[in-house]
């Protein structure tokens, strides 16, 4: 005869069990300990796209500021004139320079040529007035452009001697050079 005693009720035996008799006893199976539940946080894992969105966020503030800082007023100001910086070429033609820059929509009154011995300063400045009391405009896009542009010589040129043309807004400068040096063909020899 055998007597069952489980850890939950623990009860004492009514009686002794006799000699020779077997004891089994049950005993509750230990569970793994139970981890306590975690408390919501207000911190996740990052996740890969939020990775890329805050880089891009990141980014997207630089190129802001940046943009702040060169150009603070950009929103503000909508009439300031565009300046840009033409594309010239300049020929060495042994006993002159020839400087051609691009100037569409500009006309030979608008621009201003200066001379120095080794450098020439080109400005222009156009633009059209609208008259607003006359017209009812839909939009407006044309606005008043100015031009710059700065170019230092290799050689010393005659001042009194400088020429220019405008032709299909082209505009063309014959520098001639003061004292013209002279060049030479080297040969490249093979050995």
């Amino acid at each position: 005869m055998a007597i069952f005693m489980s850890e939950s009720k623990k009860q004492e035996p009514e009686s002794k069990p006799a000699k020779g008799t077997e004891l089994a006893v049950t005993k509750k199976a230990t569970l793994p300990a139970k981890k306590a539940p975690r408390k919501p946080t207000a911190i996740r894992k990052a996740q890969p796209q939020d990775i890329w969105q805050a880089f891009d966020e990141t980014f997207e503030r630089f190129r802001n500021d940046f943009q702040d800082l060169l150009f603070p007023l950009s929103d503000v100001i909508v009439s300031m004139p565009e300046t840009r910086v033409p594309a010239i070429d300049l020929e060495d033609r042994a006993k002159e320079y020839v400087l051609k820059a691009e100037m569409p929509g500009f006309k030979k009154e608008d621009i201003e040529i200066n001379v120095q011995e080794d450098a020439v300063e080109i400005s222009a400045a156009t633009g059209w007035k609208y008259n607003e009391k006359e017209q009812a405009y839909i939009c407006k896009e044309r606005a008043c452009k100015s031009f710059y542009r700065y170019v230092d010589l290799p050689e010393e040129i005659k001042v009194d001697d400088v020429d220019a043309d405008l032709s299909n807004g082209v505009l063309e400068i014959m520098l001639p050079k003061k004292t013209p040096k002279a060049k030479r063909k080297v040969q490249v020899k093979s050995k």
